[in-house]
């Protein structure tokens, strides 16, 4: 199984986007670990993995934060549901603190999970508000449907959400929290989050999958294995957004990439060095910054166009001061024909 639970626990948040004041109900007990649970931390979870671009940072010292104080009791206690209660309720009292005199955030149901997700595992939190919906309703005592309106868990669009990488924190001196990065709309009312789970030095998926690629660009072309030729550029360029797509997960390991690419040279290494460039080993990379790598497009006046790097390297397409020239006898053939089935 892809994903394994340790300790489910939900406590809301109550406070509606007008208030000064936020209370709290903090529940006695952890959630019992089946199918319905499961099934609600698999889409939480998903939610992390469906995004392209995200924040990522380091958690605060407990010096600096209380929520990073109380996760450093807990990760060092190594117990069991008890003291993974214990941290869910001491993090929602500082919660309810941060938010004393702070108007635009809104309460709901923060779900705590502790689990294990292929070879890493995480603690999730995730701010889960209630949504107004329909369902039919069926009448059997008089052969019919009934609209009825009903309440649920609005899962596919998280409130707030952050994950952990506990893996990665316990290894230390590396990006190990995750937080959905959200429309600057919503700048001021998520800061509050970011604050109260100390969010520290946040870089988003974007930015870093820029510098990774400003690294890229100033590497050696590898060579071939079959011929022992350098690559050509456009070649080169092709794989690394094969190799970023090839990770389910969205993420990149430079020690991978070089591996791959490069043997046992440590080539990225050194000009990582030589460039000043600082990166963690692995990061969570922006798919449409790592597309546009390769695949171009552009549209404007109602004409779009999308093209390769391979295309602009060989000319295919060439920019002539204010013109666009594209080389290609079979797109002209294909215009042609329409032009003439419809002109």
């Amino acid at each position: 199984m892809e994903l394994v639970i340790d300790q489910i626990v939900v406590h809301e948040l109550i406070k509606e986007a007008d208030a000064n004041e936020a209370e709290l109900f903090l529940t006695n007990t952890t959630i019992p670990v089946d199918d319905r649970s499961e099934l609600l931390i698999e889409k939480l979870n998903l939610t992390f993995e469906q995004k392209s671009d995200t924040l990522q940072g380091y958690l605060s010292s407990p010096e600096d934060a209380l929520f990073p104080g109380y996760f450093q009791q807990w990760t060092d206690s190594q117990g069991g549901a008890e003291t993974f209660l214990s941290f869910s309720r001491e993090t929602m009292q500082a919660l309810q603190l941060s938010l004393q005199g702070i108007t635009g955030a809104k309460g709901g149901y923060l779900v705590y999970a502790s689990y294990t997700f292929f070879d890493n595992e995480f603690l999730g939190i995730f701010l889960i508000r209630d949504t107004e919906g329909v369902v039919f309703d069926k009448r059997n005592e008089d052969g019919r449907f009934e609209i009825s309106p009903i309440t649920y868990l609005n899962t596919e669009k998280l409130a707030m959400a952050g994950r952990i990488n506990l893996t990665h924190f316990r290894q230390g001196n590396q990006r190990c929290l995750e937080l959905i990065k959200y429309a600057k709309s919503q700048k001021s009312i998520s800061e509050y989050f970011q604050n109260w789970i100390g969010l520290d030095r946040p870089e988003s998926s974007k930015a870093l999958t820029h510098t990774f690629l400003e690294v890229v660009n100033e590497l050696p072309l590898p060579l071939k294995e079959e011929s022992n030729q350098p690559m050509q550029e456009e070649e080169f360029r092709a794989e690394v957004l094969n190799f970023a797509m090839r990770n389910p997960h969205k993420t990149i390991s430079i020690e991978q990439f070089d591996k791959e690419f490069y043997g046992a040279e440590n080539t990225v290494q050194k000009v990582m060095e030589d460039q000043g460039v600082q990166m963690e080993n692995s990061f969570r990379f922006d798919q449409g910054a790592m597309k546009r790598y390769y695949n171009y497009r552009a549209g404007a006046d109602g004409i779009s166009l999308s093209f390769n790097h391979g295309h602009y390297k060989s000319g295919q397409i060439e920019i002539d001061g204010d013109q666009i020239i594209i080389r290609s006898e079979a797109l002209m053939e294909k215009l042609l024909a329409q032009l003439e089935q419809y002109l």
